[in-house]
């Protein structure tokens, strides 16, 4: 594929992977929580390469992935509120917020550390904007309002779908398994009721939209293998590439939608500078899902992985994890009509390029 320069930084992508997506126009700035993280980290490159100016907050807790073009901070916490910008020092017109304790297994040992971050630290998050906007409001500073924050939701909160209720709309109703999909769908609250409270209050000169993005299953470069809670496609992988057994929880016969990290990084940004239709300058709220809208069973994707990394590995089933969803299936409608979103990225052509990522930092 040919491969676009970038204005900014050092990721150079293809024309799928900044489809829709237009060049920051002068002193566009955006924050980003968990910027140095698997997702984040794709979205900062993305950003960077359309000519926005990043910052990026994050407590190193999940990834490392630095970005010298972007601002730092770090390590900071979303849940201590001194660790929030400053209000003089900084200009932001946009936020994306993907700091977030990720693990569904993790959360149902400790809660109350999902609790503490998912819950908590967002709501901190969406505080710290409305108090952003009201001191650049009443005070003669320059820096900009911020327009629109989009924020990291979750497939989770599904649960374990009645079968007509595939593939899942967002209307589906709520049916979580665990504390990470109930801090999420919470967390879904908050931005709405972050949107509703500007509304009524008529004095208020600044509105921001808030957008939530339900990740399906995501995978790609720098998921991280050596996490126990990391994604399938890595922990597969990474099994593959050293000849060790490839485990599958149960009869490897649930389905997954898998999207690719850069699709998943273009529909973030995509919903960060959607446009509102409304000439009546309230704020909205939406959900979406960002799937690709096509399932496949966890053994498949064991047989493809294997072939991909020329494998001699062995695919063996282990006993099936608590909490863990037998079919799981995405319709990716609304968000295509919403914010033209779709997926550019096949999931077997995702894989091959993940498994391309993998042998190569495997040689570093």
């Amino acid at each position: 594929d040919d491969v676009v320069a970038p204005i900014h930084g050092e990721a150079y992508l293809t024309t799928n992977e900044f489809a829709g997506i237009r060049v920051a126009k002068p002193n566009e700035a955006v924050l980003i929580t968990g910027g140095l993280g698997f997702i984040g980290s794709h979205v900062v490159d993305l950003l960077l390469h359309r000519g926005f100016s990043v910052t990026i907050l994050d407590d190193e807790s999940n990834g490392h992935n630095h970005n010298r073009f972007a601002n730092e901070l770090v390590p900071h916490d979303i849940t201590v509120i001194g660790d929030l910008p400053k209000f003089d020092d900084t200009s932001f017109t946009h936020v994306v917020h993907l700091a977030a304790a990720i693990s569904v297994a993790e959360s149902m040992n400790d809660p109350d550390k999902y609790e503490r971050i998912n819950y908590g630290g967002s709501e901190k998050v969406f505080n710290w904007i409305r108090d952003y906007n009201n001191h650049v409001s009443e005070t003669d500073s320059d820096g900009s309002l911020i327009r629109k924050v989009t924020a990291a939701s979750s497939a989770a909160i599904y649960g374990d779908p009645d079968p007509s209720l595939l593939p899942l709309r967002e209307t589906a109703p709520y049916g979580g398994l665990s504390p990470y999909a109930d801090t999420k769908y919470r967390m879904e609250g908050l931005m709405k009721d972050f949107v509703t409270k500007q509304n009524e209050d008529e004095e208020s000169l600044t509105k921001t939209s808030a957008t939530a993005l339900r990740f399906f299953n995501v995978f790609g470069p720098r998921q991280d293998p050596k996490n126990p809670y990391s994604g399938v496609i890595s922990l597969f992988l990474e099994a593959a590439l050293h000849g060790k057994d490839i485990t599958v929880l149960g009869d490897g016969e649930m389905t997954r939608d898998f999207v690719y990290v850069k699709d998943v990084a273009r529909a973030i940004v995509m919903s960060l500078l959607q446009e509102t239709n409304d000439d009546n300058d309230k704020a909205t709220f939406d959900v979406y899902n960002v799937c690709t809208g096509k399932s496949i069973t966890i053994n498949t994707l064991a047989d493809q992985v294997k072939q991909n990394m020329k494998s001699k590995s062995v695919i063996k089933h282990l006993d099936p994890r608590d909490g863990d969803i037998r079919e799981s299936s995405c319709n990716p409608q609304k968000a295509s009509k919403g914010m033209q979103f779709i997926s550019a990225v096949s999931q077997e052509e995702g894989l091959e390029k993940t498994a391309h990522w993998f042998k190569q930092e495997s040689s570093r």
